[in-house]
C-alpha cells in the first residue's frame, strides 16, 4: 500500500502464469549441404534455445562436421522420410514440433507462421504451401501436377482445402502427435502426416511460403517420383473407407445409378422406334441397378453418420 497525498491506492501485480512453449524441430537428411545454412538460420528465426534434431544417415566426414553445429543427432535406421520424422518426433522434447526439409528448398520463415497459427490454437497442424510461393524453376509442370492432383484427392476426402499436402515442411502440437506415435508410417511423404491427424478430427490448415529451386545435389525422395505418387493416392483413397465411407459407397452407388440409366434409356429408344416393348429382363436390370445405386448411396450416409458419431465419442474420451 502506497499513501499520496490524494489518497491510499493499492498496487495490484497479476503473477504471469503464461508458460513459454518449447519448440522442436525436426530435419530428415541425407547428406545435405544445404543443411549446415539452415540450421544457423533457424536459431537467428526462433531463437537459440530451440531443440534441432537431425535424424541423419551420411558419410563419418560429413557427421563429424554436422556434429560441430551442436544440434541433436540421431541416426536413420529405418528408410523413408516418414520413419525419420517419427523417430525426431517421439525423440523431441517440444511443445510444438515442427520439420522441414534439409535440401533448403522451403522459405525458412514458413516455419515461424506455422507455429504462430498453432500457437494462437488456430490449428492443430499446419502445412507450407508451396504452391502459394513457387519460385522460378522449383518445381516442373510434372511435379506440379501430381501435388496437386494427390492435394485435391487428400481435400475431397476429408472436407478440408489443402493444396499442397506434399510439402515438406509442417508443424503439429504435442498432443496431436501423440494421437499418431504409434503408428507404423508407410511411404506417404509429409501426406503420412496429414492422413492421420485429419483421420483423428484435427484441425488443419496451411499458410504460403516461398519454394525455391534446389541448389545442391538431386531429390532423395524416391527413385519414381511417378510409382510414389501411386501409392500416396492409394493410402489416400484406402483411409477414405474408414474416414469416409460416404465417398466410397456414393461412388459406387452412382456407377449402378449411371448404369441403369443408360440401360433404362437404351430400353426407351428401341420402345419409340419400335412401338413395342420385348425387353422385360433388360427392364427389371435396370430397375435393379437403379435401386442398388440408391441402396449404396443410403448405406453410405448411415455409415458416414455412425463414423462421425464414433469420433467425437473417441475425442471427448480422449
Amino acid at each position: 500500500m502506497f499513501k499520496f497525498p490524494f489518497g491510499d491506492v493499492k498496487m495490484v501485480f497479476k503473477k504471469n502464469n503464461s508458460k513459454k512453449l518449447r519448440i522442436s524441430i525436426v530435419i530428415p537428411n541425407m547428406q545435405e549441404e544445404a543443411l549446415f545454412g539452415i540450421i544457423p538460420k533457424l536459431r537467428n528465426l526462433l531463437g537459440n534455445d530451440i531443440e534441432i534434431i537431425i535424424v541423419n544417415m551420411s558419410s563419418k566426414e560429413y557427421l563429424q562436421k554436422l556434429q560441430k553445429t551442436k544440434v541433436t543427432i540421431l541416426k536413420q535406421e529405418k528408410k523413408g522420410v516418414e520413419a525419420a520424422i517419427i523417430k525426431g518426433l517421439k525423440y523431441a522434447h517440444g511443445d510444438i514440433l515442427a520439420s522441414i526439409d534439409a535440401d533448403g528448398t522451403h522459405e525458412l520463415d514458413g516455419i515461424k507462421k506455422a507455429i504462430d497459427l498453432i500457437k494462437s490454437n488456430k490449428a492443430d497442424f499446419v502445412l507450407g504451401n508451396r504452391f502459394g510461393g513457387l519460385q522460378k524453376e522449383s518445381m516442373n509442370a510434372y511435379l506440379r501436377f501430381g501435388n496437386a492432383f494427390l492435394s485435391l484427392l487428400y481435400s475431397i476426402v476429408y472436407r478440408i482445402h489443402i493444396h499442397d499436402v506434399l510439402t515438406g515442411l509442417f508443424a503439429v502440437k504435442r498432443e496431436a502427435f501423440d494421437e499418431i506415435r504409434d503408428v507404423k508410417p508407410y511411404r506417404a511423404g509429409i501426406g503420412f502426416f496429414a492422413i492421420e491427424i485429419a483421420k483423428r478430427g484435427y484441425k488443419i490448415d496451411e499458410i504460403p511460403i516461398k519454394y525455391y529451386k534446389r541448389n545442391y545435389g538431386k531429390s532423395k525422395l524416391a527413385k519414381s517420383k511417378f510409382i510414389y505418387g501411386i501409392g500416396v493416392a492409394i493410402h489416400i483413397i484406402r483411409s477414405a473407407r474408414d474416414f469416409s465411407p460416404l465417398l466410397i459407397f456414393s461412388g459406387i452407388g452412382i456407377l449402378f445409378i449411371i448404369a441403369g440409366l443408360a440401360l433404362g434409356i437404351h430400353i426407351l429408344i428401341i420402345f419409340l422406334s419400335t412401338n413395342t416393348f420385348t425387353l422385360t429382363g433388360r427392364a427389371l436390370a435396370s430397375f435393379l441397378f437403379l435401386m442398388i445405386g440408391v441402396l449404396f448411396i443410403i448405406a453410405g450416409l448411415i455409415l458416414d453418420l455412425l463414423t462421425d458419431v464414433k469420433r467425437k465419442i473417441e475425442r471427448i474420451n480422449n
